[in-house]
């Protein structure tokens, strides 16, 4: 295996198990973090720990800046969306090749293009959840089946360098996939985690009350019948299509099944945690879907009661 240079950008949960796990390959990486996470990590490393089990200290490089001339073979941008457009202005100047954007987005990728360029760019979303607590990331990677790693380029095409990053990615511990149509993907990503994010908030409080709360697992439910009923019927498309199953179950085996999904510490790790940090990432991906939809002439009602409630 060759070794890589690696800078992973963003210090959050998911950058730091991208991170830490990439350095235990064998790769040589660099973590770009700020702030009260730099100090964090200057003093204490990068510290893992994958299902509750031992903490593992992490051979990584701690930077805070990143100048155009600090050349890597691989770049993940692994920020909320929120966080994205003050940081590609910076991006765009280093003289890298390959940005990889594990980003949650619904816009497509105009933005991204325009400020790095086409071949530059690699569009793709991380599996993995989890949260920091005394400086020790605790985390889960999602497994295949559910949501792998996901990642292609703009076009479709399965390049040289797709086909690399995956066997590193895979090298490293993550299950990882190919999506020839990664901006249908990420459609229909935010069609899945919006209603997700907004049950909770709806409940106003975490899976595990959210999972009692019966008018809010309709809603949800409601919600995620018309989002993905929405891509279905604007022409867009599901992608995977396993993610149909949501638009085809029966109202009333949804009902009876999340409930069950939800008061599970997988949900707690994957789901919960992500949306009670990321409120104003999900409120944007909240209002840019709407909007989005509009633009096709769907006005999804069921998702806009849902996020009725006011996020505090």
């Amino acid at each position: 295996m060759e070794i890589k240079k690696i800078l992973i950008f963003g210090a959050g949960v998911i950058g730091s198990v991208y991170a830490g796990k990439l350095a235990l390959a064998g790769h040589r990486v660099s973590v770009l973090a700020r702030n009260r996470r730099l100090t964090e990590l200057q003093l204490n490393g990068l510290l893992l720990s994958e299902n509750g089990k031992k903490v593992v200290k992490t051979n990584v490089a701690i930077i805070s800046e990143l100048k155009t001339d600090d050349i890597y073979d691989l770049i993940f941008v692994i920020l909320r969306k929120d966080q994205l457009k003050d940081a590609l202005s910076l991006l765009a100047q280093n003289r890298s090749k390959n940005f990889v954007f594990m980003v949650n987005t619904a816009e497509g990728y105009s933005d991204w293009i325009g400020k790095m360029g086409f071949e530059r760019v690699i569009p793709a979303f991380p599996g993995a959840g989890g949260k920091v607590e005394n400086g020790i990331v605790y985390y889960s990677l999602t497994s295949r089946f559910v949501q792998p790693t996901t990642l292609g380029e703009i076009d479709g095409k399965v390049s040289p360098r797709i086909t690399e990053l995956v066997g590193i990615l895979r090298n490293a511990g993550f299950p990882t996939t190919i999506s020839t149509k990664m901006d249908n993907w990420q459609k229909s990503h935010v069609a899945m985690v919006c209603p997700l994010a907004y049950g909770i908030y709806f409940d106003d409080g975490n899976n595990y009350t959210f999972a009692k709360n019966k008018m809010a697992i309709i809603q949800m439910n409601k919600a995620l019948k018309e989002t993905f009923s929405f891509l279905k019927h604007s022409g867009i498309g599901v992608e995977p299509a396993k993610l149909n199953l949501f638009r085809l179950v029966p109202l009333c085996i949804l009902n009876y099944v999340m409930p069950f999904v939800f008061n599970t510490k997988w949900a707690e790790t994957v789901i919960s945690n992500h949306a009670l940090a990321a409120r104003s990432e999900m409120e944007m991906l909240f209002n840019d879907f709407i909007v989005f939809a509009e633009n096709k002439g769907f006005n999804l009602s069921e998702l806009k009661k849902l996020g009725a409630r006011k996020i505090n």
